[in-house]
């Protein structure tokens, strides 16, 4: 008896000690500030470079960080605008050039110092465009595999040979920053009439436009096209993950245009400070290089890519930078397109 006693009081004993632990933790938790970052769902996946941001950010933060998908820029633009502070947008990552006129309506953002980094030239020209700050980069263009083509394009005009019908993977502009490119690419290097004229020459070559840049590189990746409108670091993607090195970007005699991508800082974030910190953390160059290596897109930041297979990326003759065209006048253009794509 006295030993069945002498069990019980140890096993309640643990179990007190255990639901103690487990209450101390839980206010240690709840005490512990929430940093909630607001990101694509490549850039906070497992195999994105959130993961590791998250992970080395709260090493020494003495906070906790949350990520949320942030679905396509217009809904989160809309969410944030809707929710505001009760949303608790600490962070935003994933604006592109395009989005900038958009999120500065109705909403307020903090400066984020950026003095001191060494930004490419290609970077600097839009460091200032907002309060937000590019952190990656990259050149567009059409991806081929060099086993399948005896030899590359060097134009647009090339892409309407019959050797291309039904065989180009292009994304939807409607819904897809890559396949907005493509089509603003045209107008500026062809003129608006052109352009469209272009357009309609190009349909029969297409075999899909998909709305996402994934949809439309999955049909490249599959062989189910020869070529898709993708990133001049695409075949380095191939090289890193397959040690395949078939796969490369031709360069175009009118030049390429450039997408960036953004991160900002809420007006209304509740932990700003800490917010300032994890975007210095994605501009240092230990951030800069697991960007690189988990996005595939070039960093912000010189001095990183080096001694990187980014490093042997050719380098493309680009346009240079013009500020984007206005909303309304993007809308007007792409509703001419879709009247195209119907046939009316």
């Amino acid at each position: 008896m006295r030993n069945f006693i002498l069990y019980l009081i140890i096993v309640f004993g643990g179990l007190f000690a255990a639901v103690s632990w487990k209450a101390q933790r839980d206010q240690k938790l709840s005490s512990i500030p929430v940093l909630k970052v607001f990101g694509s769902s490549s850039f906070i996946s497992q195999w994105g470079p959130g993961p590791w941001l998250k992970e080395e950010f709260e090493k020494t933060c003495e906070c906790r960080v949350e990520f949320f998908d942030g679905a396509d820029s217009t809904i989160l633009f809309q969410r944030l605008k809707v929710e505001g502070r009760s949303g608790g947008a600490d962070v935003v990552l994933g604006f592109d050039q395009f989005d900038l006129e958009m999120i500065q309506q109705g909403l307020e953002w903090k400066p984020i110092d950026h003095a001191g980094y060494n930004f490419f030239p290609e970077v600097s020209s839009v460091v200032n465009l907002s309060p937000l700050i590019p952190y990656n980069w990259s050149i567009l263009a059409f991806v081929f595999k060099k086993s399948e083509n005896s030899s590359l394009p060097n134009r647009l005009d090339d892409l309407l040979k019959p050797e291309f019908k039904g065989k180009i993977a292009l994304q939807d502009p409607r819904t897809s920053s890559p396949g907005l490119q493509f089509l603003l690419w045209l107008i500026r290097v062809k003129g608006e009439e052109e352009a469209f004229s272009f357009v309609r020459k190009l349909q029969n070559q297409v075999s899909t436009y998909a709305p996402s840049w994934s949809g439309a590189y999955g049909q490249f990746t599959k062989g189910q096209v020869l070529t898709a409108f993708s990133y001049v670091t695409s075949p380095v993607y191939h090289f890193v993950e397959e040690k395949n090195q078939d796969v490369v970007a031709a360069e175009f005699v009118e030049g390429h245009p450039i997408q960036y991508e953004f991160v900002g800082i809420p007006g209304t974030c509740k932990h700003c400070d800490l917010a300032q910190k994890f975007v210095k953390l994605l501009l240092s160059p230990v951030g800069q290089k697991m960007i690189m290596e988990k996005n595939y897109m070039f960093p912000a930041v010189r001095g990183i890519k080096e001694g990187t297979p980014f490093a042997s990326v050719p380098k493309y003759k680009t346009l240079t930078f013009e500020a984007p065209s206005s909303a309304a006048e993007r809308e007007r253009i792409l509703k001419r397109w879709s009247v195209q794509r119907r046939g009316d």
